[in-house]
């Protein structure tokens, strides 16, 4: 290689390095950084709907029944669309001693905000038992 191409290939293969880093940054985040991220709301979401006042005598548990995650390519804003789906069990305690449980499945969809890295709140559904 002669002496003025040297300079050249320099610049070409520091360019290409370059952009090969930057590329990652120009396609979002990955699948699996993103459902980390969803499954942390979801984590959240449980701890709150849990927490309920003892004097009520109801507990209610939260199960994560799945996490579905749909990539929107032609929206570089809003890169994920993700649901979170949720079996809500309430069981109340009569004066009694009786139990009374009821079963409630709840959906929460999301999208990834891009620009600020993080998931957003869509809706919230209750589909049919």
């Amino acid at each position: 290689m002669t002496a003025p191409a040297r300079p050249v290939f320099a610049f070409v293969l520091a360019s290409l390095a370059l952009t090969g880093c930057s590329l990652r940054g120009l396609s979002g985040p990955s699948r699996n950084e993103v459902l980390a991220q969803l499954q942390n709301e979801a984590n959240q979401m449980k701890t709150g709907g849990e927490q309920m006042d003892p004097k009520l005598r109801v507990k209610v548990t939260w199960t994560v029944d799945g996490i579905d995650l749909v990539e929107q390519p032609g929206d570089s804003a809003h890169p994920w669309k993700g649901t979170v789906r949720f079996k809500i069990l309430s069981t109340m305690h009569d004066a009694d001693g009786s139990e009374t449980n009821d079963l409630i499945r709840k959906n929460f969809t999301y999208v990834y905000d891009a620009e600020g890295k993080k998931w957003l709140f869509q809706s919230s559904t209750t589909p049919a038992k």
